[in-house]
């Protein structure tokens, strides 16, 4: 709903009437994928009937590219272990809604992600409470050295994040520093250093294949959450990270668990995205009326 002038007038001649419909095209995935309505036969339409047809279509548009979009996307990938196609479909969902939600207050985000990973070390706190920790300083009551030291560590991995970081030995090290800094585990390198390499480049391998990159990463998780069973923290924010450089923004647990967040927040994104639809119609709607003279 953020780019610019997202919907285009388009005239088709059938029978020699003039049909002018309401396009919305989304680029993506090397591919296009379009929506249209009929906005009325014969005389060109006028801006009024043009802002109104967006008004009254515009959202279904922005909804039926998004199932061009996500089915494209869900079919295109093999699957090793979970091959349901109404969870790709949701999975995909998500990417796309996410990826066009309306802005959030990145603290309030920071903080939900923190209280939402601090768990997997044993820290309960709410994401207000971690917002008004980092905002004010004020450490949360009852809350040990320990618990704050996981916390800033979890504030400063996720600050760091390279959005298109790769997999890789380099980030597990480095990520482990960081979520140890200053903890009563310590730092030190990962044990069964061969056996984990090994791990990363069967990631790699699988995604060229063109195995599904949530799947994989859900499996590596798994994976490495055996391999290294205290490294509960580490697990949890290196597969938030991994999945995250693919477009899936999930907080780890069991594959149904994460599916059915996913549901909810697909909803949650879904409305949202309807209420700025909205709040942008009724302000300026742009438009670029494209061909409309071309067989005049």
């Amino acid at each position: 709903m953020s780019a610019h002038e997202p919907y285009r007038v388009e005239v088709r001649l059938k029978n020699g009437l003039k049909r002018y419909y309401l396009v919305r095209e989304v680029n993506t995935d090397a591919r296009k994928f379009a929506a249209t309505h009929l906005i009325k036969s014969g005389a060109k339409p006028t801006k009024a009937e043009i802002t109104r047809c967006i008004s009254m279509f515009g959202f279904d548009l922005e909804m039926k590219c998004l199932v061009k979009v996500t089915k494209f996307r869900a079919e295109k990938f093999s699957f090793e272990r979970y091959a349901d196609e109404d969870e790709y479909f949701e999975l995909e969902r998500h990417r796309y809604l996410h990826a066009r939600r309306p802005v959030k207050d990145p603290e309030k985000e920071t903080a939900a992600h923190i209280a939402a990973l601090a768990r997997f070390a044993g820290v309960e706190i709410t994401p207000a409470e971690t917002a008004r920790m980092f905002s004010s300083g004020e450490i949360p009551r009852g809350k040990r050295l320990f618990e704050v030291n996981v916390l800033q560590n979890l504030r400063t991995a996720y600050l760091q994040r390279e959005t298109k970081e790769r997999l890789g030995m380099r980030m597990v090290l480095r990520l482990q520093d960081v979520l140890h800094t200053n903890s009563e585990t310590g730092t030190g390198s990962l044990a069964a250093g061969d056996e984990l390499k090994k791990m990363i480049a069967g990631f790699h391998q699988r995604i060229r294949e063109k195995s599904h990159p949530f799947e994989q990463c859900f499996l590596f998780y798994e994976a490495f959450s055996a391999l290294f069973p205290d490294e509960a923290l580490l697990s949890a924010e290196l597969f938030f990270r991994m999945a995250a450089i693919y477009g899936y923004v999930v907080t780890p647990g069991t594959w149904e668990e994460m599916i059915a967040a996913v549901r909810s927040e697909n909803a949650d994104m879904e409305l949202a995205l309807r209420r700025s639809f909205e709040e942008m119609t009724k302000s300026k709607v742009g438009v670029r009326q494209k061909q409309l003279d071309f067989f005049g």
